[in-house]
């Protein structure tokens, strides 16, 4: 199983969405951030950072894989793309973020339509808001993500959600809600592959 996880517009949350899908599933994350926090956090055996003028090769492994790209503009994305099973493309519900990620799924369904929408860091009624939009134009699956600070106590602890909420205390309490939203999009791209 390969995942894309890639939007042009930088600061929506693809690294935070990566590094909880790794830690969760067990998988590897392939980014090509300059810097990518993703280093302090993943065991090095399940990272791996390319360089800026390094290919992206047909993947050959056995493990599951996460593509995680930076918000530039980068050609080596297209491979990455072309050998995914799913794209996720994140957003936050702010009328320039609609607008880049309508442009990034023009953009990525020219070369692989199995896309998700991720509505990141919503609050109130972001979700809707955002929901509605996208669906005036497509029809993709849309699942949310709340604003949380589970996702910094994730780059902390180096531990999921998951793991966190089955040790129970406050951060159960705290952070059941946004395990179960990743555990809603994480069944979807299980059942779907």
């Amino acid at each position: 199983m390969i995942i894309t996880i890639y939007s042009f517009k930088g600061g929506v949350g693809k690294t935070s969405i990566s590094v909880n899908l790794s830690l969760t599933l067990g998988w590897q994350v392939y980014s090509n951030d300059y810097y990518s926090p993703l280093e302090d956090v993943l065991p090095k055996e399940r990272f791996k950072k390319y360089e800026p003028n390094e290919e992206i090769p047909p993947y050959m492994g056995k493990d599951s894989l996460i593509f995680d790209f930076g918000g530039q503009i980068d050609f080596r994305i297209i491979p990455a793309i072309l050998q995914s099973n799913f794209v996720l493309i994140p957003l936050i519900n702010e009328i320039i973020d609609i607008r880049v990620t309508i442009s990034t799924i023009e953009a990525v369904r020219e070369l692989n339509d199995n896309i998700i929408i991720v509505v990141n860091r919503t609050q109130k009624d972001d979700f809707q808001q955002a929901r509605k939009q996208i669906l005036e134009h497509y029809d993709y699956p849309i699942f949310e993500i709340k604003k949380s600070r589970a996702i910094s106590d994730v780059f902390k602890t180096g531990k999921s959600i998951q793991a966190m909420v089955a040790r129970g205390g406050l951060k159960r309490f705290n952070y059941s809600s946004i395990d179960h939203q990743f555990q809603t999009l994480i069944k979807h791209i299980i059942i779907n592959r």
